[in-house]
């Protein structure tokens, strides 16, 4: 999920030997030691959101059907180049985007062709954290992130179960991150490259607390107004698989908070959609309007511009001072007496 600790997971696997892309997404003010992203892939994972008629912060399923169409096999072709590109022969790197929630199961198709085995490692953060750097980073209202956030740990945790996995609680992963890449290499049969004792110098400049922003407590999670009883549960359950292990029971749960969830976005998913459509239309006619009146002010600017300039020249000119000569005189009293 967005904004779930992976740059700084993805950072710390990479000290440890693991390849990251050969084109990585630029570091901003949002992520300043990088996103760890590919951008080729990022993009074409965007445009795979798009095609199917959704974005990154859509909290609605994605069709299963559509992903099996021959308008997303056109995706497949693309995808599966940029991962040959990206990391060639690397007998180990990691692939990061939180967009990849939503289509594992076509994710891991491509790698099943590419003959590469894919491990999971899905790092947990409270809801409500996550919902708060949303809204600072994107403006995103706290109701619709935790949604998104439900969406995407909901659909992942499902398809990721044919894979070994890890689930990595972030708050607990900055305290101790040693001992979680070591669970997470024990769980998934991983053989770090580069031990963490001769990685400890350089994850230790990068992970630091200072990356923390948003911090909220299970009490304010709890009794947050927008958090509902299913974003709630669900992370409740989710914490139990980090901590104690996957277990038959918790999965059943969760499969019925997911079809729980699905069928709510069925009732209310079209109709919400409709009018985010309907804002995100009269928002652009705004910003259109805004940026014809930017250029009509901008070449009134200019028009003016250009008049005082012609004015500053005439007013410098011999052939003005020789037409205006008679009216200084007759305007100056001391010439005048003389």
């Amino acid at each position: 999920m967005h904004r779930s600790g992976t740059s700084m997971l993805a950072g710390t696997i990479a000290a440890l030997g693991s390849a990251p892309p050969k084109k990585p997404l630029r570091a901003d003010g949002n992520n300043p030691r990088g996103y760890w992203e590919s951008a080729p892939l990022n993009s074409a994972n965007n445009e795979l959101l798009a095609a199917a008629a959704s974005s990154w912060h859509d909290w609605r399923p994605l069709d299963p059907q559509w992903l099996q169409s021959p308008a997303a096999e056109r995706h497949r072709h693309k995808i599966k180049a940029i991962l040959a590109s990206e990391f060639g022969d690397q007998p180990l790197f990691f692939i990061k985007d939180p967009r990849i929630c939503r289509f594992v199961p076509f994710m891991s198709s491509i790698l099943a062709e590419m003959e590469i085995d894919p491990v999971a490692l899905l790092p947990l953060r409270n809801p409500l954290e996550v919902a708060c750097s949303l809204e600072r980073r994107d403006g995103l209202p706290l109701a619709k992130s935790l949604l998104l956030w439900l969406r995407h740990v909901l659909d992942a945790e499902f398809h990721s179960r044919h894979m070994p996995r890890c689930f990595i609680r972030h708050e607990r992963f900055l305290i101790d991150w040693r001992h979680h890449v070591d669970v997470a290499a024990e769980m998934t049969a991983i053989t770090w490259p580069i031990p963490s004792d001769q990685a400890e110098m350089e994850i230790g400049r990068f992970l630091t607390a200072d990356l923390h922003h948003e911090r909220a407590t299970i009490v304010e999670l709890r009794s947050h107004r927008n958090v509902t009883p299913l974003v709630r549960a669900a992370y409740d359950i989710l914490c139990t698989m980090a901590d104690e292990g996957d277990s038959q029971e918790l999965r059943d749960e969760l499969d019925l908070m997911r079809a729980k969830f699905d069928d709510a976005c069925d009732v209310v998913g079209a109709a919400v959609a409709a009018e985010a459509d309907h804002l995100r239309g009269e928002r652009d006619a705004i910003s259109r309007a805004y940026q014809e009146l930017g250029l009509e002010r901008n070449a009134l600017a200019h028009d003016r511009n250009r008049f005082v300039s012609k004015r500053a020249v005439l007013l410098a000119s011999s052939s003005w001072r020789r037409l205006t000569t008679p009216l200084r005189w007759m305007r100056s009293p001391s010439k005048r007496q003389k």
